[in-house]
């Protein structure tokens, strides 16, 4: 399969480290250090000089989709989710059997089931799926979704949360694209996932990268 794993990682070298190390020989690998200075083996990494956090997340995601090589499929994990090779070839094997040609994405954790999100849409059953119109960051696509969303346009309005999901949510529901949800989760969720990383420093350069030039790719902004 040719797929691009798409990762930003900020203060979880460990469940990061356990997640790329899921992923080998699956795909591509790609991770943004989004301000820390730890290195994840087995991957692509790339290093943000600057920590965006929770305000900044949309300029991190925006910077991550734009490192993206061509692959026929893309998978957007959190640092913190883990994802085994029958996961992956069930969440393409799901997104090929929507015959929809306008689908755009299928989110793979399955949350908030039959809630509306973002965009008021009531889901509905559909291709073995939730046809939802909302998608956060944990999903499955190709390289139309990439087309279709532009460049986020930031600072986004936001409450607790970083307000990329409902943008990107409510961008593409506004285009007329669908929105896909899994009815089973595809992806399994480290501990990690109940402590929030936001505000942490731990292993991180608070704008001060140190690796070896050349050895390493460095964004500074």
């Amino acid at each position: 399969m040719d797929i691009q794993f798409l990762i930003n990682t900020f203060n979880r070298q460990e469940p990061c480290q356990r997640l790329v190390d899921s992923l080998q020989g699956l795909g591509d690998i790609l991770v943004l250090n989004d301000g820390c200075d730890y290195e994840i083996k087995g991957c692509r990494q790339v290093f943000k000089k600057i920590h965006g956090g929770r305000a900044g997340y949309w300029n991190t995601v925006n910077t991550l989709f734009s490192l993206r090589t061509y692959h026929k499929y893309y998978i957007m994990l959190p640092d913190d989710f883990l994802m085994d090779k029958g996961q992956v070839e069930r969440a393409v094997e799901l997104w090929e059997a929507i015959k929809d040609k306008k689908k755009i994405c299928l989110n793979l954790y399955a949350d908030r089931i039959g809630l509306k999100c973002w965009t008021g849409f009531k889901p509905l059953s559909s291709f073995n799926c939730w046809h939802t119109q909302w998608v956060d960051m944990c999903f499955i696509c190709e390289g139309l979704f990439f087309t279709a969303l532009g460049r986020i346009d930031g600072p986004l309005k936001r409450g607790q949360s970083s307000g990329v999901g409902s943008y990107i949510s409510k961008k593409l529901n506004r285009e007329h694209y669908n929105l896909y949800q899994v009815k089973e989760s595809l992806v399994t969720i480290q501990p990690e996932h109940n402590i929030s990383q936001i505000y942490g420093n731990k292993n991180c350069t608070d704008g001060h990268i140190t690796r070896p030039p050349g050895k390493y790719e460095i964004i500074f902004k």
